[in-house]
C-alpha cells in the first residue's frame, strides 16, 4: 500500500494537521467502523509541551485523523508521511509497525 499523506499547514498559532478527501473514503473503505478526522489543529505550546513528557506528537496525530485506533487495523499501512502544505516536503514519516500505540 502507498503510504498516507498527512498535511501539515503551520499557522500563526499552531499546526494543522489534515488528510485529503480521498484518503477518508480510502479509510472508509478499508474500515468501515473508522471515524476519520477532517483535520485536527494543535497549537505551539501544546505540542512543546506533549513532546516533553509524551515523545513525538505525530506518533498520537496519525491515530486520531485517520479514525483508527487498534494496531492490527493501523499495522496494514507501510508508512505515514507528514507533508508540508507550503514546501510540499516530507516533514516526517513513520511505519506504524514500529509505533506504540
Amino acid at each position: 500500500m502507498d503510504a498516507i499523506k498527512i498535511k501539515v499547514n503551520k499557522q500563526m498559532d499552531g499546526y494543522s494537521f489534515s488528510i485529503s478527501p480521498s484518503i477518508r473514503d480510502f479509510i472508509r473503505k478499508l474500515f468501515p467502523n473508522a471515524h476519520p478526522a477532517n483535520n485536527i489543529f494543535v497549537g505551539y505550546d501544546t505540542k512543546s509541551n506533549f513532546e516533553v513528557y509524551a515523545g513525538k506528537l505525530e506518533s498520537q496525530i496519525y491515530p486520531a485523523l485517520l479514525g483508527v485506533d487498534s494496531k492490527s487495523d493501523l499495522n496494514q499501512f507501510d508508512e505515514i508521511q507528514f507533508v508540508d502544505t507550503q514546501t510540499g516536503n516530507v516533514l516526517y514519516k513513520l511505519n506504524p509497525r514500529d509505533e506504540k500505540v
